[in-house]
């Protein structure tokens, strides 16, 4: 099982290895959700996409922590510099780990 620390919350990952990591979506992707990140993604691991029913009501888009392969690939195609490396996640926005992680824990 897979344990992260952000700031002062323990985020659990059992699918994933013992040293794995993975991006999260931050505080900028809220309003824009662009969905470039979601073309480009090899394992679709972001959601929701344009064509799912959670879209409309979602504050942003989510990365699956169990799904992401850490490739980066979405990383240069967010337009507000919203995706970072959970290791390189700017301290204000720690928070956005759990976030990611509650997604779909509670729509998948």
């Amino acid at each position: 099982m897979a344990t992260h620390f952000a700031a002062e919350t323990l985020v659990s990952y059992p699918a994933l290895g013992a040293n794995a990591m993975t991006y999260v979506i931050a505080e900028p992707c809220k309003g824009t959700k662009d969905t470039a990140c979601v073309e480009v993604c090899p394992v679709d691991c972001i959601h929701p996409t344009k064509n799912e029913p959670e879209f409309e009501k979602a504050d942003l888009l989510y990365i699956n922590p169990d799904e992401c392969i850490d490739c980066g690939a979405c990383v240069p195609e967010c337009p507000v510099t919203a995706i970072y490396d959970e290791q390189e996640l700017p301290e204000k926005w720690t928070e956005y780990t759990k976030i990611n992680a509650d997604w779909y824990t509670a729509n998948r």
